[in-house]
């Protein structure tokens, strides 16, 4: 049997090779991240003379540069094992008891570590799941930039007209962006009138905007304690960002329109899709669970039915509170750092909304408050037990059953 390793990088990659006695059979190389670099490598594997099944190939998942060549050994059926960078790099601090680290030290290590067995097989999806992750994290990204544009908006606000939120709540609703597009400063309102304010929101639907509100605006705009330095400055910006805003809420809504046609079901839809279109109904009659919680979990976990049991479900998110213990203090109630980022935020904000929207959850969460543990505790515990039935749906493949909420523990 022979063990490779190999470690990823965007141009090149190193490749080392050791057998059974942990001996180097094949010094560490490099090879171009191309066509013909694939092929080196195969013509290397293929110099060890043995059955492909004889050979055991590693690499770390390391952002998406791993993808192609993952790919490309598969489908030539080596076994390639995807490997956690966390999982490698306390494997070589135990090995070499350094802190060492470079190419060919690190393809050595991920040969040793896939040689002792003690890992834990990463996980690829299919071309399907993967077109939703790469779509999912893209939005992410867009929502990222959009509170950031709205964060350095609302500073901006905080000084050219710090009084406007005791009208407008929400700078950012349809109403208040297209107030401050018009009046983006407090001297802006210097020649404005109720009656001008008020046909602003003309052709805005569901505007409760009413006469006595643009009254207290103007006064407010009058009294207020910004001095007018910089005001064309300020207003160029926040009318500019409201121009991305505006942008980047289109994109993330033709995102998560691409997101959901990836399973529509039609006449050429292969079986296996048809299926996952029916899972994703059937945690639709979850209440308090929307469409954003099922792609997230999808994007970030794959296939869920994958997963041994919910508990393993569970700690892949990173869905618990840790605990720190030291003679009589102890704290917790924080939800631990490691997991999957996204999947584990977009489930905890489905458990506020099941507390709120599914009375068998918010049964479950009122019990454990009853016994005087901290809301964030509570929540923690709601979205794992939304995490098993959601589970339980996907594995099962059937619609949700309040009679069974209370069955297996969260």
């Amino acid at each position: 049997m022979y063990y490779v390793g190999i470690d990823i990088a965007k141009r090149s990659h190193v490749a080392c090779i050791i057998n059974e006695e942990n001996a180097i059979v094949v010094k560490p190389f490099s090879f171009p991240s191309t066509k013909r670099g694939f092929e080196t490598l195969v013509e290397r594997l293929q110099s060890l003379a043995c059955d492909v099944g004889d050979i055991l190939i590693g690499m770390e998942a390391t952002g998406l540069l791993f993808d192609n060549l993952y790919r490309f050994l598969q489908s030539l059926r080596y076994r390639v094992v995807l490997l956690n960078p966390y999982q490698t790099a306390k494997f070589r601090e135990m090995d070499t008891m350094k802190r060492v680290k470079n190419d060919n030290i690190d393809a050595q290590m991920i040969a040793a570590l896939i040689k002792s067995g003690r890992f834990s097989e990463g996980y690829v999806n299919d071309d399907q799941l993967q077109s939703l992750r790469t779509l999912y994290r893209h939005r992410a990204s867009l929502e990222d930039q959009l509170k950031s544009l709205k964060r350095q908006t609302q500073t901006i606000l905080g000084v050219v007209f710090p009084e406007l939120e005791q009208v407008i709540a929400d700078p950012f609703s349809v109403t208040g962006l297209a107030l401050l597009e018009k009046y983006p400063t407090a001297k802006h309102y210097e020649y404005a009138s109720s009656k001008r304010i008020l046909k602003t929101f003309r052709g805005i639907k569901g505007n409760n905007f009413n006469e006595a509100k643009a009254d207290k605006l103007l006064t407010l705009a009058k009294e207020s304690i910004y001095s007018g330095a910089g005001k064309e400055g300020y207003a160029a910006t926040i009318r500019s960002n409201i121009k991305l805003m505006r942008l980047l809420q289109t994109q993330m809504q033709e995102i998560e329109t691409a997101m959901l046609s990836l399973f529509e079901v039609n006449e050429v839809t292969q079986e296996e899709e048809r299926d996952i279109a029916e899972l994703i109904d059937n945690l639709r009659t979850i209440p308090g669970v929307s469409d954003k919680t099922i792609l997230a979990l999808l994007a970030e976990c794959g296939h869920l039915d994958r997963f041994h049991n919910a508990k393993a479900l569970t700690g892949y998110l990173g869905l618990y509170p840790t605990i720190e213990q030291s003679g009589e203090n102890r704290k917790g109630g924080k939800l631990a750092k490691r997991g999957a980022r996204l999947a584990k935020k977009a489930i905890y904000l489905a458990a506020i909304a099941a507390i709120r929207h599914n009375k068998e959850l918010r049964q479950i969460y009122m019990n454990y408050r009853s016994k005087g543990r901290t809301k964030k505790e509570c929540i923690i515990i709601t979205a794992r037990k939304l995490l098993a039935i959601i589970y339980a749906i996907y594995k099962h493949n059937v619609p949700y059953d309040p009679n069974r909420v209370f069955v297996a523990k969260p």
